[in-house]
Order: C-alpha cells, then structure tokens, then sequence
C-alpha cells in the first residue's frame, strides 16, 4: 500500500527574506517584480513558430554513442549524494557541482520543490542504491516566482475541465522556499535527513548561496 505523507502548504513563513545568506534578496525581489509585469510564463505565443526537435535529437545521440564511455558505471552514485533541483533549462547541474556521470543521482521538477514525489525518489535513492547526503538546488529568477496560482489554475480547469489535484508550488522567494524543502524533508519519516543542505543558485553570475535552517 502506498503512503503519501502530508506536505505542510506554503505560508506566511515562506515569504520570510533569509537572513543568513549571503545574497540580499531584495535585489532579486526588484528583478522579480520588474519580471512579473511581463505576463504569465504559460503563452498562446509560445506554440507559435515551433517544430519539434526530436529527430535532431537522434542525430546527436549516434554522434555520442558513438563516443560514449560510461559503460561501466554502477548504478549506485558513487558519491552516495542525491540532488533536488529545479528543471530550468539555464542549470546544467552537472557543471554548477562540477559533478561526472555515476556520481549522483539528480531529482528534478519545476521549482526544485520537495513534493510527494520527491520523497518517493529520494526514498529509493536511499534505500535501494545507497545514497545519505542531500543537495537541493534552487535559483533566482525562478518561472515559479512569476506564475500566480489561482489564474494559472482556472485557465487550466476552464480549458480541460478538471481542476488538477497537484499544486504548482508558486514562491516569491527561493531562499525561503528552499528552507521549506529543507523542513519539508526533516518532516518526513520516509528520507533519512541527517545530511541536508541548501543552496541558491544565481543565475547572473553562477555562484551557489547555502541557505541555512535559521529564520
């Protein structure tokens, strides 16, 4: 039988500026604003002008199979390291941790948000394949910070029908919401959380900012 643990919603508290980092967020919340006046990530503009790309994707992949020399890597990482970060396409998260393949396994949804999934990953990641050590990797200039929930929401429902069961996770500040991953995972009994850190990633100039527990 699956057990899906509670998630505790976004409050108030994630709206808190972190005050141990480094990065004023202050800074990123102008750029944010300024961002958010240019409209809803999601636009009708954006199936315009498009052609799927998959076939160029096959011509890549034989000029790396071709070329490809990981045949021999286990299938447990070999650093015991997961990480949970968001899918933007600007994070090739293997550079940013100067990381190799079979080092780790990298969990990704939008946001980089710990969901029920999430859990259900690094659950497995552990628990099956051996890793203890958690990195969860959010960033500035996030699409989330610019998507409002109930707009997206109803657009969605009033187009298919059906109000979808899952949250987007919207945020306004990627510190804050990566400290409630962070509490996110000490609250649930299905991932061993001893070692958890977080990080912001920027993505004006590449650098990583930890983010600690301290409000």
């Amino acid at each position: 039988m699956l057990i899906s643990m509670p998630i505790p919603p976004q409050t108030g508290d994630n709206r808190k500026t972190c005050n141990a980092s480094r990065l004023d967020t202050a800074s990123y919340r102008a750029t944010n604003d300024a961002n958010s006046s240019k409209g809803s990530v999601a636009s009708s503009s954006v199936s315009r002008d498009f052609a799927p790309k998959a076939d160029q994707l096959l011509i890549n992949n034989r000029d790396f199979a071709e070329r490809f020399e990981d045949s021999d890597l286990a299938v447990a990482p070999s650093m015991r390291l997961a990480v949970v970060a968001c899918m933007d396409s600007r994070m090739d998260i293997f550079k940013i941790l100067g990381l190799s393949n079979g080092e780790a396994h990298i969990v990704r949804n939008a946001g980089g948000v710990v969901t029920d999934d999430v859990i259900r990953s690094l659950c497995l990641s552990q628990r099956s394949l051996g890793t203890r050590e958690i990195v969860l990797l959010h960033h500035t200039d996030c699409g989330l910070q610019r998507v409002d929930e109930d707009e997206f929401t109803a657009e969605l429902e009033a187009e298919v029908g059906i109000k979808p069961r899952w949250s987007l996770e919207p945020f306004t500040d990627p510190f804050a919401d990566t400290r409630q991953s962070m509490q996110r995972l000490q609250l649930t009994p299905f991932v061993d959380a001893q070692n958890v850190r977080g990080f912001v990633y920027d993505v004006a100039d590449g650098r990583l900012h930890e983010v600690t527990q301290a409000q």
